[in-house]
């Protein structure tokens, strides 16, 4: 298992690169711009049932996104359960 994480735009480059490097099992943790997939609950990262996808709430509430996770029943996590992923998993890759 492998916790990818990723810092940019879901339509960037990296977005789509992780999108192919993920496996069933994994986790995608999104943090910094990438946490704007928020806005497009249709977003492939959302419809599939293959890995897990997290919010970082702090990059959330920092771009006033909070609400709208919520709304969308979207996953999200804090400070302190980003580190908990990160000590769930075997290795993690960040996604820049």
């Amino acid at each position: 298992m492998t916790l990818h994480i990723l810092t940019t735009a879901p339509n960037s480059d990296p977005a789509r690169q992780v999108e192919q490097a993920l496996n069933a099992g994994d986790t995608l943790l999104l943090i910094e711009a990438a946490v704007t997939a928020a806005l497009d609950p249709q977003l492939n990262c959302w419809t599939q049932p293959a890995y897990t996808v997290w919010l970082l709430e702090e990059d959330l509430v920092a771009r006033g996104l909070g609400n709208i996770a919520k709304k969308h029943q979207l996953a999200t996590v804090n400070m302190d359960g980003f580190v908990a992923l990160t000590e769930q998993h075997e290795q993690s890759v960040t996604w820049y």
